[in-house]
């Protein structure tokens, strides 16, 4: 443990000891000004600071060691926060430090508020003179009590206020410069912060021309940040929001060939700005000498020589890592010993056997999908399956079988391209197809890829003649796959089904269903209402392509949505009601608006303005209940049918614990909600219209199997 250590652990719990430990640092021969600093502060803010206060010229030899610095200048500034003594020896060193300001207009003035022009109490002094001298304007200082970075607008040493705009704050603040010595600290105009606030528009494209010099001004001056925390600092006050991703991984590109900028291991880690720089070699030699994880060190090698392949040209170090990687113990014909062997050949011009086509030709099918499936490295796999391909009889299972299994896109048009171009394998792809086609949930991402190439006429496996009906298919299953994958560990492929559908204004629909027949369109209406990725406004504008198609289906559906279906009983109850509202109702209150008339003045009786509203009232509810009679259509057995739920049937629903529950459905007169008679317009019906026998609804955060589906006259 060094000197730095032991005294942080002694300041709190054994005072005694840590001033006798600071006697022995103090003839310490060499002294380091970062340690210092740290050490300072830590008293500065510890229960030991009064105590150490008397003591605190024992510094000013320590001091004298250090070369001339911004560094050496905070020792002897947290110096003088410290000391209680007040004696003349600091009094002198004080006026000595502060002398470079002597030209400055408002110096003497500056003197007496600190305390140096009569010597008395000078404890801070050096702080808060820098801080005078600081504040002029158009200078930046950043505030302490939460309301960030402010450009100083006027300074009155004669009020001794000093008037400044503030980024979290709406209007310009007088602040005293005893509140300013407690809340305010100097910043400089290079400063992150005050080239953020000052000139956020020159600062935004300094950013977008040199993105690192960026980074290192945040990290230098804000100290060690992880990538979210670069992040909050530069999101929409530097770099747009919609900018920032493609902004930011320029960024981490170009810091990797940076050695002033330390990057993590993990996001959580934070990057590290090291004025000094410091060597990509060492940095490499610290991670393999950290880990005992072959894997690691191969992936650390990888990463060394692909973006830092300038550093190879030292034969130093291309030997070191030739020789890291050929002392790693890896059993034969693994995918380590395979990513080594690339790695040495493809880079360090080191080539090894073990790509030899020979030896390639000797692994089983099942070794070399294995090998392709635990090589972590994407550019590997590609290589890899180049040498299958080019080396091994057994090329078309291994490419099919991983074209089947894989989620790595890349890969996956790597084995596609390579199938199609031979006949069998053609022929076994097309099989798959079918399949996919009647059954998408078989090969869920291979499905969403092919649908997507198939669509765009990127798939090289269909005529163009021939893809139009089969993207006709594959849409009717992509629907179907939607709706299945909704509430599954897949839904997100049901997301990006959904994106791709319904991007640049459902262009990828209008392509597919221009010339379809009227079944199909109410088919793939009837299958698009079924997916809950789609919003009532996407089913509207669904439903309107497929009327623009086939114009009869605007009519069919218009006449169909203007139905109000109703029992006789129901139907017979609200014309009664018209009846009752048209000669008793109205009549009444037209005799209740005459005598209210007779009792004179108007506008101010109330009785007459009660009548008129329910006039109103009356007049409106006439015309909706006449409206809705005039659409009326009794329910009749012969329209009612039970191969799919709708208006007229009796629906059982069978929860996961097997308790069931029977809902009818019929039109909003005759729906009650206590005997389980739904609106065919509620909520629930419209989940489960359309739908069949062993199909699934999802009811108050529950799922639901339609059991049975009857007739209401059953």
């Amino acid at each position: 443990m060094d000197y730095l250590e032991k005294l942080q652990s002694l300041m709190e719990n054994h005072p005694s000891d840590f001033f006798s430990l600071w006697e022995e640092y103090c003839f310490n021969d060499v002294v380091s000004g970062d340690e210092l600093i740290v050490l300072l502060e830590k008293i500065k803010s510890s229960s030991i600071a009064p105590a150490f206060g008397k003591i605190a010229e024992s510094v000013i030899p320590l001091w004298e060691q250090l070369p001339e610095s911004e560094e050496k200048d905070k020792v002897l500034s947290l110096v003088f926060d410290i000391q209680t003594t007040n004696s003349k020896r600091l009094l002198e060193l004080a006026l000595q430090q502060v002398k470079k300001y002597e030209d400055s207009p408002n110096y003497k003035e500056a003197l007496r508020i600190v305390g140096l022009r009569d010597g008395i109490f000078f404890t801070h002094c050096l702080r808060h003179f820098a801080l005078l001298m600081h504040l002029c304007e158009g200078n930046f200082v950043f505030h302490q009590g939460g309301w960030g970075v402010g450009e100083i607008m006027g300074v009155s040493f004669l009020q001794q206020k000093v008037l400044v705009e503030f980024e979290g704050v709406l209007t310009a603040k007088d602040i005293s410069f005893e509140t300013a010595f407690r809340m305010l600290s100097p910043l400089k105009k290079d400063h992150f912060l005050a080239r953020r606030f000052g000139d956020p528009d020159a600062f935004e494209a300094f950013a977008r021309k040199d993105p690192v010099a960026v980074i290192e001004c945040l990290l230098k001056d804000l100290g060690p940040k992880n990538a979210k925390e670069i992040r909050n600092e530069l999101v929409g006050l530097v770099i747009p929001e919609e900018d920032w991703s493609r902004w930011w991984q320029s960024a981490k590109i170009k810091m990797k060939k940076d050695s002033h900028i330390l990057a993590p291991t993990s996001s959580k880690d934070p990057y590290i700005f090291d004025p000094k720089g410091f060597s990509f070699i060492s940095q490499l030699q610290a991670s393999l000498s950290g880990s005992n994880d072959a894997s690691k060190k191969i992936a650390s090698c990888y990463t060394f020589v692909r973006d830092l392949g300038s550093e190879l040209k030292d034969e130093a170090n291309r030997q070191f890592v030739i020789k890291e990687l050929k002392s790693l113990d890896l059993p034969a014909d693994s995918a380590l010993s395979i990513q080594r062997a690339m790695l040495l050949s493809e880079f360090l011009g080191d080539k090894s056997s073990e790509l030899d086509c020979e030896n390639i030709a000797k692994l089983s099918e099942d070794q070399m999908f294995d090998i392709v499936n635990h090589i972590e490295i994407l550019s590997f796999q590609k290589s890899f399956l180049s040498l299958i391909h080019s080396c091994s009889p057994a090329w078309v299972s291994v490419f099919t079988k991983i074209l089947l299994t894989t989620s790595t896109s890349i890969l996956r048009d790597q084995v596609f391209k390579a199938l199609i171009v031979d006949k069998k394998a053609r022929e076994s792809i097309l099989e798959k197809v079918s399949a996919m086609i009647e059954q998408p949930l078989l090969y869920p991402e291979l499905f969403v890829w092919l649908f997507l190439r198939v669509v765009s006429g990127e798939d090289g496996l269909f005529s163009e003649s021939d893809r139009k009906e089969i993207g006709r298919q594959m849409l009717a299953s992509a629907l179907e796959f939607m709706h299945k994958v909704a509430g599954s560990p897949q839904k997100d492929l049901g997301k990006k089904l959904y994106s791709f559908l319904v991007g640049q204004r459902f262009l990828a629909i209008r392509q597919i269903i221009e010339n379809a027949s009227i079944d199909y369109l109410k088919e793939f209406v009837l299958l698009s209402s079924k997916c809950p990725q789609f919003t009532q406004g996407d089913l509207g504008v669904l439903r309107s392509l497929a009327e623009v198609v086939q114009p009869a289906l605007k009519r069919r559906v218009a006449e169909e949505e203007n139905i109000l279906w109703t029992t006789s009983e129901s139907f017979t109850r609200m014309k009664a009601k018209l009846q009752s509202l048209i000669g008793k109702e109205m009549v009444d209150n037209a005799k209740e608006i005459e005598d209210a008339r007779a009792l004179g003045d108007l506008r101010e009786n109330s009785e007459y303005k009660f009548a008129l509203e329910r006039r109103a009232r009356l007049q409106e509810e006439i015309r909706v209940l006449s409206e809705e009679i005039n659409r009326a259509k009794i329910l009749t057995k012969d329209a009612v049918f039970t191969n799919s739920v709708g208006v007229g049937c009796k629906v059982v629903l069978e929860d996961e614990q097997g308790e069931e529950d029977c809902y009818t459905i019929l039109g909003p007169w005759d729906a009650n909600p206590e005997e389980k008679i739904l609106s065919l317009k509620s909520k629930l019906a419209q989940e489960m219209v359309g739908k069949t026998v062993g199909e699934s609804v999802l009811f108050q955060g529950k799922k639901h199997k339609i059991k049975q589906i009857s007739s209401i006259w059953d």
